[in-house]
């Protein structure tokens, strides 16, 4: 089961010549963690970027058995654009970045259709308000609400009755 993990970069060696693959021509780098963690990164560049010495990596840890033997493979991710799949919900901060997943883009759209139609003086409350219902649709911590139910609906017109009231108080 692949991990997703974070270690700072002690060593990186390249292999011995690059090989031909369905993606084209791919260099082989042996990369070394200060946790412990090694394994194989292949990157189209010969001179890859994503494992610098010195510098904090965060990484999926891929285990591959072959013959009896499990090797490992590392891959690069952005911490900002994934979520561990194994972390409960609860612990996913508000997301103001671009969705992690097709269902959750889905629950952004629809809540910003909801909080469209309910309505809002200005565009700001209404994403306020989508962020607040997007959150509670992913189970996400709640967020304080900005403006109050009351205060959101103070700037609404309000409808002057102008009938004229009979003595029993019926307008007919």
């Amino acid at each position: 089961m692949k991990e997703i993990k974070q270690s700072t970069v002690s060593k990186v060696v390249p292999t011995n010549k690059p090989y031909e693959s369905q993606y084209g021509t791919l260099y082989g780098f042996y990369i070394t963690f200060a946790n412990g963690d090694n394994g194989k990164y292949n990157s189209k560049s010969p001179d890859q970027t994503k494992f610098v010495v010195g510098q904090t990596a965060h990484y999926e840890y891929i285990p591959n058995d072959y013959q009896g033997k499990t090797y490992y493979t590392v891959k690069p991710i952005n911490p900002e654009f994934s979520r561990n799949e194994t972390a409960p919900l609860n612990d996913v901060k508000p997301t103001t970045h671009a969705p992690n997943s097709k269902d959750e883009l889905i629950v952004r759209q629809t809540a910003l259709k909801a909080s469209a139609e309910v309505g809002g003086k200005d565009l700001e409350t209404i994403l306020s308000n989508a962020q607040i219902m997007a959150d509670w649709v992913l189970g996400n911590k709640a967020q304080k609400i900005p403006v109050a139910h009351a205060d959101h609906f103070a700037d609404r017109e309000k409808v002057k009755v102008t009938e004229q009231v009979a003595e029993d108080g019926l307008p007919f």
